[in-house]
């Protein structure tokens, strides 16, 4: 609860302060907002069907509650830090329920849990602002809880809810298939294993069939992180023909760091299961591989991957941990001590200490303002913004600042500056006197083009001091 409210108030007051960068928070909200409005999956950052990019069937749930409750682009905010904080209880429920039978179960499985929401990665994640997969690997934990647990049912409607969040979950609910299968009691078993077909299935035909025949034809962006390796089969021979270049890519320091810093956070847990910690290595290895700077780099929300195959060695290694401790215990003959709420205390202090001790090296806690500009402190403005741009026509182009991108993208068509360096004659354009901007080329080039735009013919439609709208070109077609 309390990472959520904190998340939530640092998330909701970036967007409020007109700071919250436009990729990838305004990509999804335009998405969402067309889903609700005329159920077209679409969006002015991307070609071609968002489908075919992302399987994300789960954005008609909030594109429902902007539908019917509030159409803002801070309920994607909201969403995203009630997930973070939902973290906590799922990566407990599903720790507890590993562990068990042993009486540690709950303490190990809360000290691990309580420290997550500052990792260092999930720092970064914080960062990303709203991504549907984040919430798969929540209800995929959730599913995980449910089989060990013996729930089928619930099971199943995480499991279901997870793989249509996004297509990568599929391995991730593969993984879990597979800890209920070892460990979920007997009726659970079965399940377990066909959990493990249908994560599968799904991945092979979501991949293979569906997102291929959602693109027509057009280009696919995430393929483009890829291409280096020579596309389709190819990528299977890459390491015996581009030896040097896979391996220079598999050994980049930082996004080891990044990853030690998980491991680290689960105090090393996952190494003392080595069968179980490789489970890890194919998303890791994909996520090297990528000519994406940040997803190489392991850096915003591409660590979430991670998450679950690591949080299964944790279990599996945690169990080898109290085995070894239960050897120890009998072989020296000692009763356990009656008065175990001291020790108990005393554990869930040492193991929450290298995650938070993680989080102060890779990066400053919340409220970040040591390390990240976009949330220094700064009065709310999107009311005021939002009243200026009532005056640009609802099928128009919209170009606006950087900061004001996402909280003005329910609408069709809308760029930031940056992406189009200079206006088209039949735009309207935004901007902030104020404005923020995430880097100095950026802040430059929004002096470049107001100075541009003052001294040219294009009316000023509104101004209130702050924000300054012009229209079109004369002679520029406008709706």
């Amino acid at each position: 609860m309390l990472a959520t409210y904190w998340t939530a108030i640092l998330l909701v007051g970036r967007v409020d302060a007109l700071q919250a960068p436009p990729y990838d928070l305004a990509f999804f909200q335009q998405i969402v907002w067309n889903v609700g409005r005329d159920g077209r999956w679409v969006s002015d950052f991307h070609q071609g069907s968002f489908l075919g990019l992302h399987f994300s069937l789960i954005l008609v749930v909030p594109a429902l509650i902007e539908r019917l409750l509030w159409s803002d682009v801070r309920v994607l905010s909201l969403i995203h830090a009630a997930t973070v904080g939902a973290f906590v209880p799922a990566t407990f429920l599903f720790l507890r329920a590993g562990l068990r039978p042993s009486r540690a179960a709950g303490p190990i499985a809360a000290a691990l849990a309580v420290g997550l929401p500052v990792w260092g990665a999930m720092q970064d994640l914080i960062r990303s602002d709203f991504h549907p997969e984040v919430t798969g690997v929540v209800l995929a934990l959730f599913a995980g809880w449910a089989g060990l647990t013996g729930r089928p049912r619930a099971c199943w409607a995480f499991a279901v809810v997870a793989l249509l969040t996004r297509e990568d979950l599929a391995f991730g609910m593969l993984v879990i298939g597979l800890v209920i299968a070892i460990r979920a009691p007997r009726r659970m078993r079965l399940h377990g294993r066909a959990l493990v077909g249908v994560a599968s299935a799904w991945g092979v035909i979501v991949f293979g069939l569906l997102m291929p025949l959602l693109r027509a034809g057009a280009a696919n962006e995430t393929s483009s992180y890829y291409a280096w390796l020579g596309g389709g089969l190819n990528v299977l021979a890459a390491p015996f023909t581009m030896t040097g270049a896979v391996f220079a890519a598999l050994t980049r320091p930082a996004p080891w760091f990044v990853f030690a810093g998980m491991v680290a956070s689960l105090a090393g847990l996952p190494l003392l299961r080595p069968r179980w910690a490789a489970v890890v290595i194919p998303p890791l290895v994909a996520l090297l591989l990528s000519r994406n700077s940040f997803q190489a780099a392991l850096l915003l929300q591409y660590p979430v991957i991670l998450i679950v195959p690591l949080l299964t060695a944790t279990l599996f290694g945690g169990r080898r941990a109290l085995w070894f401790v239960l050897w120890a215990r009998r072989r020296r003959r000692r009763r356990a001590h009656p008065h175990l709420r001291p020790a108990i205390v005393a554990l869930v202090g040492l193991l929450a200490i290298p995650a938070i001790a993680g989080a102060w090296i890779q990066g400053s806690l919340p409220p970040f303002d040591g390390s990240d500009p976009a949330f220094r402190a700064a009065p709310g403005a999107i009311e005021r913004l939002r009243a200026v741009a009532g005056a640009v026509p609802g099928s128009a182009i919209l170009v606006t600042d950087e900061g004001l991108v996402a909280p003005l993208a329910g609408r069709i068509a809308i760029r930031s500056l940056a992406s189009v360096l200079d206006p088209s004659p039949d735009a309207f354009v935004l901007l902030d006197r104020n404005a923020w901007s995430p880097t100095v080329p950026v802040a430059l080039l929004h002096d470049r083009v107001d100075s541009k735009l003052a001294s040219g013919l294009r009316p000023v439609l509104a101004d209130d001091g702050r924000f300054v709208l012009w229209g079109p070109e004369p002679g520029g077609r406008a709706p």
